[in-house]
């Protein structure tokens, strides 16, 4: 951005294309945010932008980099572990203020949007983003570095645990950012305890090395090429090559940038023959993206009746779930980029991912409010449980789309140690 023409065009015309491309970015994606939209918003000539900006990527990252600077936090989060304070207690302290919503995290969404979107891919866009996120799991790797340090563990087993609970801690962030529209103060601070109680489980079992698998790229998920996803038995139908290449473009491109004439091209079918089978685009959106990404969750959706070990049932389900997705990335990412979106009115594909969440986790707060021990606690505590579980592995997903593949094996006998923790805490004022 030329900084000597912003001081001579005025902060005012700069602050309108700056929220306007951020806007737009938050409903349309990369791939459909153009700059003749963006002047349409913001009544400015196309001349006003590329005055300031030298192209849209350029303007994008400018507008990122703007908004993260807006909504700097005062407190720096996970800036130390201290041996002399107990684990819990700090990670209390951390966890709270994060799982509040606020208009902070808004940067965030529209990041993880991007990270997404395969034609966002783009090292100027990515790098606001990027930076602060390496920045964030940089610290929070150090900080459980440390705790594991304090508590006497060494070599492959420290690095191991550390990775671990740096992963599981980014998960349940990302996915507290990727869902959380609302949620009142004393909400959050429970959902803190029981993230953190979870935590400090997890934390307890990889300290004792319980055994999980080796250091991530030496596991049995790492170490096999992910089955791949699977087909309609025949392969080239037309209506089988509309599902794969839907989910295909709105991985690469965003919802919007999927279009039918762009899907049909790919495809190789007349627009004719998409409209026969499907009345809209988003109803093959749905079709295509919505159910497949729900199905992700049936694991855990499936849950049903009384349960002795209810941690082991619940950490087969998520297991189940993060071996899923693994092994359907485009549907992980093409899911996610419907989820995270804020829609002004959700489509019936938008719609379906919301309510499909939704509906499991009212199926898994119904089947923790029949699994839990009676008596603890003043009240039923399965719709907190159902968020961090759904949270978590919508974190789970994420993270392993960005480049940080969750070994699933290893992940379900973490989850057990984490929710056995939590169950171990009931009556300690959750």
């Amino acid at each position: 951005m030329n900084t000597a023409r912003r001081n001579a065009r005025g902060e005012a015309s700069l602050r309108r294309i700056l929220d306007a491309t951020l806007q737009l970015v938050g409903r349309y994606g990369y791939d459909n945010t153009t700059i003749a939209r963006i002047t349409k918003a913001t009544q400015l000539p196309a001349s006003s932008i590329y005055w300031y900006f030298e192209n849209k990527d350029d303007l994008i990252a400018a507008a990122l980099e703007s908004f993260y600077t807006r909504f700097t936090r005062t407190r720096r989060s996970w800036e130390g572990f201290d041996p002399s304070r107990s684990l819990l207690g700090q990670l209390l302290d951390e966890l709270e203020p994060e799982l509040r919503v606020s208009e902070s995290e808004e940067p965030l969404r529209l990041g993880i949007m991007l990270a997404l979107e395969g034609d966002a891919a783009q090292p100027k866009i990515q790098e606001p983003f990027q930076r602060r996120r390496a920045g964030v799991l940089a610290r929070i790797e150090a900080w459980w570095d440390s705790a594991f340090a304090a508590f006497g563990a060494t070599g492959d087993g420290r690095s191991l645990g550390t990775w671990w609970m740096a992963t599981l801690t980014l998960a349940y962030l990302d996915g507290h950012y990727i869902s959380d529209v609302r949620v009142d103060d004393r909400t959050a601070a429970r959902r803190s305890r029981i993230v953190g109680y979870s935590l400090a489980g997890a934390f307890e079992a990889l300290r004792r090395n319980d055994a999980f698998s080796a250091p991530p790229g030496t596991n049995i998920d790492a170490s096999r090429k992910a089955p791949a996803s699977r087909r309609a038995p025949d392969d080239h139908s037309t209506a089988d090559a509309l599902l794969r290449v839907t989910r295909s473009l709105i991985a690469e491109r965003g919802y919007e940038g999927a279009t039918i004439r762009r899907i049909c091209d790919a495809a190789g079918v007349q627009r004719s023959s998409a409209y026969w089978r499907y009345k809209d685009k988003d109803a093959l959106v749905k079709a295509a993206v919505s159910e497949p990404f729900l199905a992700l969750f049936a694991a855990l959706r499936a849950l049903s009746g009384a349960a002795h070990d209810w941690p082991a049932d619940l950490a087969g389900a998520l297991g189940t779930a993060v071996r899923s997705a693994r092994a359907q990335p485009e549907t992980v990412k093409a899911g996610l980029l419907i989820r995270v979106r804020r829609w002004d009115e959700p489509t019936s594909s938008g719609a379906a991912v919301v309510n499909g969440i939704a509906a499991t986790e009212a199926s898994l707060a119904a089947w923790f409010d029949r699994v839990l021990p009676a008596g603890h606690g003043t009240e039923p505590m399965g719709e907190h449980l159902a968020w961090t579980v759904t949270r978590l592995t919508e974190g789970l997903m994420l993270v392993s789309a960005l480049g940080r593949p969750v070994p699933a094996e290893s992940a379900s006998g973490i989850v057990a140690a984490m929710f056995a923790s939590v169950l171990d805490h009931w009556p300690a004022r959750i």
